[in-house]
């Protein structure tokens, strides 16, 4: 079992670097940063540091589906909670705190009648149905910005990346998250039970940071609510559990039989490189189909 200490040194900027990848995504491809709004990055952390791997991980198969319902609510009504007018910081925190508020409460109910909510398998062939007929019904339709120009995600991205970030909110925003997460952290190791973990773990405070980090760039440079920008990133949201679900079943029943640490973060390495290539191969193929449908 992982300490305490090692795992918070391991998962801060792991959590670090999915909300810098989101949020700078979300300004390139909404699509993919649909999908890594749950990305199974922290989950990963969390199974190797618990005491029992498959309970964390069944803890966290409904909650990755109530982290897309909740996503898609939140990028479907975005100016649903009225801080816009408010200074960019407090509006930021607000929308943090509130949207974390109510997923702790969904993510309690949850935890605590997890005996009575279906398995990983029966979930997994619910959260395809889903995906699919959102997609189906909801597509957004072909938009500027849903979807980068051939070969961008990988090309000259790197410079934009370091300029989207090395400015003095961007530095600002990176400590706020840092201070957010480590806060977070402490508190979910007051556990006792390994379901309880799972759920902290599950809890996306890098997507809710870049998401609020997105909206408040939509809501200054596109102040109309007429059309939200964002509707993009919502298509592919509830591809997430697709993902996260077998990949959190094969990683807690693989590490059983690897027994040292170092071992099993290799293993999530390699398991986390081949989710990252099913991401940026997968969902523009996905987005172009569904846009030429629409």
């Amino acid at each position: 079992m992982t300490s305490p200490l090692l795992a918070f040194l391991i998962k801060l900027p792991l959590a670090l670097a999915v909300f810098l990848l989101i949020a700078y995504a979300g300004s390139v491809s909404r699509r993919i940063a649909g999908v890594l709004l749950t990305f199974p990055i922290l989950n990963g952390i969390a199974v190797i540091a618990g005491a029992d791997p498959i309970a964390v991980a069944d803890a966290i198969y409904p909650l990755v589906i109530f982290n897309c319902v909740l996503f898609a609510l939140l990028i479907s009504f975005p100016r649903l909670l009225p801080v816009g007018a408010l200074p960019h910081w407090t509006a930021l925190l607000a929308r943090v705190l509130v949207w974390s508020a109510v997923w702790f409460a969904g993510a309690y109910l949850l935890t605590d009648a997890r005996q009575h909510v279906f398995g990983a398998g029966t979930l997994f062939a619910g959260a395809s149905i889903l995906a699919l007929l959102f997609m189906t019904l909801f597509w957004s339709g072909s938009a500027v910005g849903a979807e980068p120009a051939r070969n961008t995600i990988l090309s000259h991205h790197p410079t934009r990346f370091v300029s989207f970030w090395m400015s003095a909110t961007g530095l600002s925003r990176i400590v706020f998250f840092a201070l957010a997460y480590g806060c977070l952290f402490w508190v979910s190791r007051a556990a006792l039970d390994e379901k309880w973990v799972g759920m902290a773990s599950a809890l996306p405070l890098p997507g809710f940071f870049a998401l609020a980090v997105l909206v408040g760039n939509a809501e200054q440079f596109a102040p109309s609510p007429k059309h939200s920008t964002l509707l993009p990133m919502r298509d592919t949201v509830f591809l997430g559990p697709i993902l996260v679900i077998p990949f959190n079943w094969a990683f807690s029943h693989l590490i059983v039989f690897v027994p040292d640490t170092l071992p099993r973060y290799l293993l999530l390495f390699a398991m986390w490189s081949l989710a990252a290539c099913a991401v940026l191969l997968l969902v523009p193929r996905i987005a172009a189909h569904f846009d030429r449908r629409s």
